[in-house]
């Protein structure tokens, strides 16, 4: 049961980075779908890291594994600051990656606080 529903999440999140990256294009160089979509996915690994002990682990691994695991964009995200940078636009580069850590990292403690209070 575990592998088809990490292969449905997989294809739902993958389509829905698509999406994003069509309904925001990088304007001027700036990746900007890709930061919509970092921060978007660590505060839900933020909720489901605060809501992991009332969870059952089919679902768990189907939110961690299939859904943030496709959706979230380490290696893009790396990839376009490489391409900044070796295009000429070393700032924007460097600024694309100082906003994707610090910002995602308050997106994953926002969740957590988040699905902390709730639950």
């Amino acid at each position: 049961m575990l592998a088809p529903l990490i292969l449905v999440m997989g294809f739902i999140d993958a389509s829905l980075r698509y999406l994003l990256e069509c309904a925001l294009p990088a304007s001027g160089g700036f990746p900007a779908a890709t930061l919509v979509i970092n921060i978007c996915s660590c505060i839900l690994a933020g909720i489901v890291l605060a809501a992991q002990a009332s969870l059952n682990e089919v679902l768990y691994l189907a939110a961690t594994m299939g859904f943030l695991g496709e959706f979230s964009t380490l290696s893009t995200m790396n990839h376009e600051a490489v391409e900044l940078v070796l295009g000429g636009k070393r700032t924007l580069g460097a600024g694309h990656l100082a906003a994707a850590y610090a910002s995602t990292l308050g997106a994953a403690a926002l969740g957590f606080a988040i699905a902390s209070a709730v639950m």
